[in-house]
């Protein structure tokens, strides 16, 4: 793979390098792959390790019972590093993302219809670790009509876009009863960022785009949720986990999701750093339709 990004490669990481993790289950299959010490690497050999992190994940569901991809995990080290070129390790990582995507689905013409939801987040660990959840079908993609999609950013957020879809509907198991798989969402209204700085702001900007996301969803497979502006969608979550990046912010956060879930009790938070310098709140998680 040509790399979009110049330099000194101070070391090389090819798809042998990728460890891999397979679990199967009747209706899912979960894939890991972890490339070691991915941290250290220049940026062009960090790109080329996201794509063949990608490219391993697709070799292994290839190969085995659940093919399609519904969800993805990517656990960044330290996301929010900068190059000396200006760029950060999510743009980095984006370009390699992109060109696996590309080739995995066909070319960015099939993203808005093949793209599975996802999530990207970071750590402060050396590896870089991709999670993949694979189905026996593929999931409907949904877009969310208060942002731009991922894959059509502007390059004001890198060379190449990132590569998800907002979130992704499968039919239910036993019941047959579908669900909702939805992506890290953050306080971002068309490519933008809003309400800078202020953790209240940008948590009850996330609840509008996770409410307006579940309807849409139900739009997609013919079923409607009630849109009374009170966050009525919210009470479809089953799960969520909740992402903060400032440690002070995290009983404001707390209070906030509790109050506007109460039903929940499956909640889990994780102070992260995320994939923009000005977001300060992302939540991800399972519903209903």
């Amino acid at each position: 793979m040509a790399s979009l990004f110049g330099g000194k490669q101070a070391t090389d990481v090819s798809a042998a390098e990728v460890w891999l993790g397979v679990t199967d289950s009747a209706d899912f299959t979960l894939v890991t792959a972890r490339v070691e010490n991915a941290t250290s690497l220049e940026p062009g050999a960090f790109e080329r390790c996201a794509n063949d992190a990608y490219r391993a994940i697709a070799g292994a569901l290839r190969r085995g019972p659940h093919r399609h991809p519904v969800r993805f995990w990517n656990h960044i080290p330290h996301i929010r590093r900068t190059n000396d070129d200006g760029l950060d390790r999510y743009m980095v990582f984006n370009a390699g993302r992109f060109a696996a995507c590309s080739k995995w689905f066909g070319g960015p013409a099939a993203f808005d219809r093949l793209l599975p939801t996802a999530s990207a987040v970071g750590h402060d660990g050396a590896d870089l670790v991709v999670h993949a959840l694979a189905g026996n079908d593929p999931g409907i993609a949904v877009e969310s009509p208060r942002q731009v999609p991922s894959y059509r950013y502007s390059r004001r957020f890198g060379p190449r876009p990132p590569c998800f879809a907002r979130a992704t509907v499968l039919n239910g198991s036993g019941d047959g009863r579908a669900f909702i798989l939805v992506a890290g969402t953050a306080s971002i209204r068309g490519e933008e960022t809003v309400h800078l700085g202020d953790v209240r702001g940008q948590t009850l900007e996330t609840f509008e785009n996770l409410s307006v996301l579940v309807e849409a969803a139900a739009a997609a497979v013919g079923q409607a949720v009630p849109a009374d502006g009170n966050f009525e969608a919210l009470r479809r979550f089953r799960d969520l986990r909740v992402y903060f990046v400032r440690e002070r912010d995290r009983a404001t956060v707390v209070g906030m999701v509790a109050a506007a879930l109460p039903h929940l009790r499956n909640v889990e938070y994780v102070r992260a750093d995320l994939c923009r310098p000005d977001l300060l709140v992302e939540i991800e998680g399972t519903a209903d339709i």
